[in-house]
């Protein structure tokens, strides 16, 4: 039985292992693994250092928990050195063998010039793109179900086409990349979110959101759904008293409750923000959407009205905040005053992809800085950015969410008291907004709420799927 942590093996993305590792581990250290593969879908183990030109290269890893054996096979990736001066290896679709599969069986099968670098490979540690090959055709030969687990793993087929973006297909897009990247932050399992990565060619007609795709969707005058606003300020009734699509995601003791608010027809929206709100460390983030132009950004991105317009109510709403005391506690401190992000993306994912909008994050002050320089100027004078105009001063999704999920970046605590009249605002405009709530379940109460509604017992998260591309339930109490 595959192990949790599978869920990636339909998307349809090439993945051809270029070498190997071996990696020898207790059983007991492999099910600490699985505790990860479970909650993250991702594990990770320090080993000693690999070369670095193999880096950021596909690797298959193949695991021994038992001396002398293989007993399980994964995808595998180095990205960064591990905190203990090792390097960190990343494991994903980590994936049992029917049989445990014999080293020395393997060892007799090998033959080359470089068979001797495959032996050395076997007993343990990085196995080099030469040794990689001569082991594959060895394990064919051994055991041919293990041979083909591990065949399985690998991906030669060529990537589907690119969507063809549309301001519905666009927005589509960035609403859900604004609803995944909130749920990653709140460290929630994005396997919760089953909505479809892109819009369909008929799609649109009818759509509001991408909730309304969703059938356990409550609009937000249900107060039962929103039982992790009950002990916020009280500026939140207003946001309880609109009929905007709400849906509730759980992970132990997090509520993440994500809200669309403005409920206007796609074709008609102009893009998507993301709000998020972190009531548990008193931090708001904001993030605007841009979109490169041409297939792959190549294209760049031309300033214009609109976005003066947001940098405008942006720059107002950084006035207030202004204003505020600085927050000298711990929990009030940032690495910055700026909460304000800009996200140029490159292109919409793939019907199969499952992850993120590719694209950068920016704060808006270093992005006025950066328009006012020669790197944002065009052949002809204008302003005019690419991907690599940015250099390596952007963070990754991955960096955006680490920092916002750790309090690093966004409102102090003081500011966030006095962020909900500017929240009030963003939502009654005509604009797409996504508000992203993030509580604790400690605080909730047992009592009723309003009007008599239930606030502490209504929805039980869905297990996560033991295997690939099975949708999970929705389990409503």
């Amino acid at each position: 039985m595959p192990l949790p942590g599978n869920q990636y093996l339909e998307a349809r993305y090439p993945w051809v292992p270029e070498h190997g590792y071996v990696l020898l581990i207790s059983a007991e250290r492999l099910k600490e693994l699985e505790i990860d593969l479970y909650a993250e879908s991702t594990c990770s183990q320090a080993v000693p250092k690999i070369p670095t030109a193999l880096r950021r290269r596909w690797m298959l890893c193949f695991i021994s928990t038992k001396k002398g054996y293989l007993t399980h096979v994964a995808r595998s990736v180095v990205y960064y050195p591990a905190e203990s001066g090792k390097d960190k290896l990343d494991l994903w679709n980590v994936m049992p063998f029917t049989k445990p599969v014999r080293v020395a069986a393997i060892k007799a099968k090998l033959a080359g010039t470089q068979a001797w670098r495959a032996k050395q490979a076997l007993l343990g540690g990085h196995i080099s793109p030469s040794a990689f090959s001569l082991i594959m055709t060895a394990l064919r030969q051994v055991d041919a179900e293990a041979s083909k687990i591990t065949e399985g793993l690998v991906d030669r087929r060529p990537p589907p086409p690119d969507p063809t973006p549309t301001r519905a297909k666009t927005n589509w897009a960035y609403q859900r990349d604004a609803v995944v990247t909130s749920l990653e932050i709140a460290r929630i399992p994005r396997q919760q979110l089953t909505i479809p990565t892109q819009l369909g060619e008929d799609g649109a007609k009818g759509l509001t959101s991408i909730f309304d795709s969703e059938d356990d969707v409550t609009t937000i005058e249900d107060l039962a759904i929103l039982q992790d606003l009950d002990q916020a300020d009280e500026d939140w009734q207003f946001v309880r008293r609109q009929r905007y699509p709400a849906k509730l995601f759980t992970n132990g003791d997090t509520n993440l409750t994500i809200i669309l608010a403005n409920k206007l027809p796609l074709e008609r929206q102009l893009g998507t923000d993301l709000i998020y709100v972190n009531e548990t460390l008193k931090s708001v983030v904001f993030v605007q959407y841009k979109m490169f132009s041409g297939v792959d950004g190549e294209g760049g991105y031309r300033p214009d009205a609109q976005l003066d317009e947001e940098i405008a109510r942006m720059d107002s709403a950084s006035a207030t905040l202004g204003a505020v005391a600085v927050d000298e506690s711990c929990d009030g401190y940032r690495f910055g005053a700026d909460p304000f992000f800009l996200k140029f993306c490159s292109k919409l994912l793939s019907h199969d992809a499952k992850g993120h909008v590719p694209g950068i994050y920016v704060p808006l002050s270093y992005w006025k800085r950066l328009v006012k320089t020669p790197a944002a100027k065009g052949k002809k004078g204008g302003t005019i950015v690419y991907a690599e105009t940015f250099g390596r001063r952007h963070f990754t999704p991955t960096h955006f969410i680490d920092m916002v999920g750790r309090g690093w970046v966004g409102t102090s605590a003081l500011q966030t008291d006095v962020l909900a009249p500017y929240l009030r605002a963003a939502l009654q405009g005509k604009k797409g907004v996504v508000l992203a709530v993030e509580t604790s379940k400690a605080g909730d109460s047992d009592d009723d709420g309003e009007d008599g509604y239930e606030t502490s017992r209504r929805a039980v998260a869905p297990p996560k799927p033991r295997f690939p591309g099975k949708k999970p339930k929705v389990i409503q109490l």
